[in-house]
């Protein structure tokens, strides 16, 4: 009977603990009264100047928010916090972390956002179960060498901040999935990057970056790549052994050409070559049939290779911006293609395939040279939206009353005359035909 009188109140003392895990205490007032049943403590919009060195009395506490308070430091006090697993600091005052932060041995993540912290102290890199880094929108300038010490480190996010470099210690963190530094003053990517073979995703977008090492090739887990609105001229040649990416960015660049090398991707779903300067892609470029987003808005493209038919899969295709005076006619061979912008390049017409695109909805041809759309038009019966403005068309074919789920053409800056107008509005009258 004693025993199951033990064992009961072991249950009911178990009980009472995880029901105190699971209170958030929200003013510190509250949780001095209790400091041992103190386990999560959120002090936000609380209006703080500082925090009492008392806060050592927290011996249980594991989850620590601070956020939107005038907390210009934190005391040394805080690593004293033995058991703490996550701390959450944004919208503060900080300007930087103590030393004492690096006695935290148990801490797994912390979050900075919107904060004027400058650097981490040396004694960061002795969090040695830290898992992830989150720390955007802040005055960061650099990270300490001793990162490379973080072996647990999985996910790191230091993003719209002020970083200038990576530091070479970087390649130490071998169990890293996720590097994302994007929206820093990043110019230059050290060659122990490649180190980081379990690395799934490498997003720089928005930095200064001119060159990609070579030592990138060795990342063949990656899934994502984004060097987004960079300083890049040419890419490795290794990027062809990436072969499980399946999204890359690479818009917003200075890329003029195109190695047949990017078309061993063939695992690419997304691709992203906007506003570079490319003249023209390799007639490999049919190999990357897996994809189902195409962005080449914003280069010089004039022609596009035959294989382009190739990309079967291929459900949205930006080319904008562009120069293309002519579609191979392959490109009917596009019958996944659901939206399609070809506005503003030198198209005079459109291949005698193009009515094959029978999934297409969405069809935007403006600023273009064109004098006929093709008869096959009336084939494309999902087509809904049409735009053709400011091109040479004296009609349309007759076939286009067959598209009875169409509801806007913008057409306006054409030949058309009155006639012409008044026999389109016959044939689809429910349709929204903006001539003007």
């Amino acid at each position: 009977m004693k025993k199951k009188f033990i064992l009961v109140l072991l249950i009911i003392s178990n009980f009472i603990l995880n029901a105190q895990e699971g209170k958030t205490f929200q003013s510190l007032e509250e949780a001095f009264k209790t400091p041992e049943q103190v386990f999560s403590l959120e002090l936000s919009n609380k209006g703080l100047n500082s925090l009492p060195k008392d806060i050592k009395k927290f011996k249980n506490l594991k989850f620590l928010t601070i956020r939107n308070t005038k907390i210009t430091s934190l005391p040394k006090q805080i690593g004293k916090l033995k058991n703490l697993k996550n701390l959450d600091l944004g919208m503060n005052q900080i300007t930087s972390l103590p030393k004492s932060i690096g006695k935290l041995k148990n801490l797994n993540q912390i979050n900075i956002t919107n904060s004027k912290i400058t650097g981490l102290p040396k004694s960061f890199g002795n969090l040695n179960n830290l898992e992830r880094i989150t720390i955007t929108i802040s005055d960061l300038v650099d990270l300490p060498e001793s990162i490379g010490k973080l072996k647990k480190l999985s996910h790191i996010n230091i993003s719209s901040s002020q970083l200038t470099h990576i530091p070479e210690s970087i390649g130490n963190l071998t169990n890293l999935i996720e590097l994302s530094l994007g929206g820093n003053r990043i110019n230059s990517i050290p060659e122990s990057v490649g180190n980081l073979t379990k690395l799934k995703i490498l997003f720089l977008i928005d930095n200064q970056i001119t060159k990609i090492p070579e030592s990138v090739g060795k990342l063949v887990n990656l899934t994502r790549l984004s060097f987004g609105s960079n300083q890049l001229t040419d890419l490795p040649k290794s990027l062809e052994k990436l072969t499980n990416l399946k999204r890359l960015d690479l818009s917003g660049n200075k890329l003029n050409s195109l190695d047949k090398s990017i078309t061993s991707l063939i695992k690419l779903n997304e691709l992203n070559l906007s506003a570079n300067q490319l003249k023209m892609l390799p007639e490999s470029f049919g190999n990357l049939n897996n994809l189902y987003t195409l962005n080449l808005y914003g280069n010089q493209l004039e022609t596009l290779p035959e294989s382009f038919g190739n990309l079967s899969n291929l459900e949205e295709l930006y080319l904008t911006d562009n120069k293309i005076n002519k579609l191979p006619e392959s490109f009917g061979n596009l019958t996944n293609l659901s939206m399609l912008y070809v506005d503003r390049n030198q198209l005079k017409s459109l291949p005698d395939s193009f009515g094959k695109l029978t999934n297409l909805s969405m069809l935007k041809l403006s600023e273009n040279q064109l004098k006929a759309l093709p008869e096959s038009i009336g084939e494309m019966t999902r087509l809904n939206s049409i735009y053709v403005e400011k091109n040479q068309l004296s009609g349309l074919p007759i076939s286009i009353g067959k598209l009875k789920d169409l509801y806007s053409v913008q057409i306006a800056d054409n030949l058309l005359n009155e006639e012409e107008k008044q026999k389109l509005k016959t044939l689809l009258p429910d349709c929204d035909w903006s001539f003007e």
